[in-house]
């Protein structure tokens, strides 16, 4: 059946160039088909085709998304602005229908300058859960898939997500479209009436504020400086400015961070594996050191999230042990590589946050009674240059005069509101154990291969492992196990090499067109196939030259 094409593909094609291979490329996302030549007939606009678009979806593909074109991130934050559309009621309609497990919504934006053009046309290619794969819209810009008005219909999604909750089902569809606008009158400027969106605020504009007397402005900048604190006003005010000092902070080196190329999505894992072996991953310990002063307000710093991607860090270090090489966990892939698009909160950790200041000063408060001049330092990520691919993060370096330096890694759990610690230790899911009435951590539990690592990439010999509860506080001194990094250590190197610089270098594994098979881990890309019958078999499907080029596992039955 021959491909339907709207007037604006064949205007495309007819151009040539980048976009109209570009343009290709989206539509083979949903079976080829041109959102141009959608009807209404082919759309649906009940609430609940819509994906559910939130507002880090709208910043992921705006601001952090590859553009095909520079292979850089778009960084599209002026596009961010296309809110305002929206909230003045430019876009029109919206509707969508489902393609290939996909979502395509289709909509239409009014110009910003000529009202009275026909509207603009829109498009988005989205998954159910929200997140944004492409999109077009007919303007000057609409090829750069992140103009105002892609952005507009995005808000609109959002808008649409929020309020979905809020409507019964005896609602009609479409409820809920803002009013749209048709007309905009020309007015003198004076005739202009200056409103909030909201119709309870009421701006006064009959209140006048005298301007600020430069002794005045003195007077400010001095207490502000004799205060100890800063204001942007004393970088251009003299005498102010000449005793401002200027940044010259380093930029931090970020070696795992920018290796994605789209071209490496093409090539296959053994390619990929060649192209591990470039990659630089040297740092230098002067660079350590500046990642962890950088870095001290972890989850609330990005240069936190920044330095910890394509690292395998202290809390997933179990889990990157224990994992299969060649089936390996996507969602352990995403949290390492990705993981500020991939962190989560949930009840449990924010229990956790909001109590791990008071754990650390009971914990201080406890061991000054018995230690010579105890104290906790906050710390950034650490790296280790010997292990450049791993990174921790422990609550704090402890120090005293009668024990020395270790770690100290706070754990405040959620259970822990409403129960003591012992029944807690007693109980199936606890990472505690007791052994002959002595409670301990668990040497198989992920807490004890976090403590694990956090001692060896910050070279101390033991960690103060703390559990808090608001009622009580358990503290276990742990030793570093050389027998135990020597064991699991080069289970997640081998991961981090074989799983993790592929995915950094080509997405192998959260493409969705990257489905591999075969001990080549390679595409289906119509060569010959066969099973295994080993149920057990982590593979399944080979490709049969490679069978006959490679020395298959024994305990495979073709």
């Amino acid at each position: 059946m021959e491909q339907l094409k709207s007037e604006y593909f064949k205007k495309l094609e007819s151009a040539g160039g980048d976009v109209v291979d570009r343009y290709k490329l989206k539509l083979g996302l949903i079976n080829n088909v041109d959102p141009y030549v959608l009807k209404d007939d082919d759309l649906r606009f009940e609430v609940e085709v819509f994906p559910a678009v939130t507002a880090i979806d709208i910043v992921t593909y705006l601001v952090l998304t590859h553009s095909f074109y520079t292979q850089q991130q778009m960084k599209a934050y002026k596009s961010l602005l296309g809110y305002k559309y929206f909230e003045a009621g430019f876009v029109q309609k919206i509707g969508a229908v489902k393609i290939n497990e996909r979502v395509v919504v289709v909509g239409t934006v009014k110009h910003s300058q000529r009202m009275t053009e026909a509207p603009l046309k829109v498009w988005l290619i989205c998954e159910e859960d929200g997140s944004v794969r492409n999109g077009h819209c007919t303007c000057m810009a609409g090829a750069g898939e992140a103009c105002s008005h892609v952005a507009a219909i995005l808000y609109s999604l959002e808008y649409i997500h929020i309020n979905r909750s809020n409507i019964s089902c005896t609602d009609v569809k479409a409820y809920w479209k803002v009013p749209t606008v048709t007309k905009v009158p020309i007015v003198k400027l004076s005739e202009l009436r200056w409103r909030s969106i909201k119709p309870s605020v009421t701006i006064n504009t009959k209140r006048i504020i005298p301007p600020i007397k430069d002794s005045e402005l003195q007077t400010l900048l001095s207490e502000c400086q004799s205060a100890g604190t800063s204001a942007a006003l004393m970088s251009v005010v003299e005498p102010f400015a000449s005793s401002v000092a200027i940044d010259r902070t380093p930029q931090l080196p970020s070696i795992y961070v920018n290796l994605y190329r789209p071209e490496h999505e093409n090539k296959s894992y053994e390619e990929l594996l060649q192209l591990v072996m470039t990659v630089p991953e040297n740092i230098t310990p002067d660079d350590c050191v500046a990642i962890n002063n950088a870095t001290k307000e972890q989850s609330r710093s990005r240069e936190w999230f920044n330095q910890r991607s394509g690292r395998i860090t202290a809390s997933n270090f179990k889990r990157a042990c224990k994992t299969s090489i060649s089936k390996p966990s996507v969602s352990l892939i995403k949290s390492i590589c990705y993981p500020l698009l991939h962190n989560f909160k949930t009840k449990a950790t924010n229990w956790g946050l909001s109590h791990e200041i008071n754990a650390i000063s009971d914990y201080v408060n406890y061991q000054r009674l018995t230690h010579r001049n105890f104290n906790v330092e906050r710390c950034g990520l650490i790296i280790n240059p010997q292990f450049p691919a791993f990174g921790a993060s422990p609550d704090g370096l402890q120090s005293c005069d009668c024990c020395g330096e270790g770690t100290v890694e706070v754990k405040c759990p959620y259970v822990l509101r409403n129960m003591d610690i012992v029944s807690y230790a007693n109980g199936k899911n606890s990472c505690l154990t007791v052994i002959d009435g002595d409670i301990g951590l668990k040497k198989d539990h992920a807490y004890y291969y976090q403590v694990q690592l956090q001692m060896k990439v910050t070279n101390l010999p033991f960690c103060s492992f703390v559990l808090w509860s608001p009622n009580e506080i358990f503290v276990e001194t742990i030793l570093s196990n050389e027998d135990f990094w020597a064991c699991e250590y080069p289970k997640a190197k081998q991961f981090h090499e074989k799983v993790i610089l592929p995915e950094l270098l080509g997405r192998l594994y959260t493409n969705d067109a990257s489905q591999s098979w075969c001990c080549c881990k390679s595409m289906d890309d119509g060569r010959p196939m066969i099973k295994c019958d080993n149920d057990n078999c982590e593979i399944q499907w080979y490709h049969v030259e490679c069978k006959l080029r490679r020395k298959v596992n024994e305990g495979l039955n073709y």
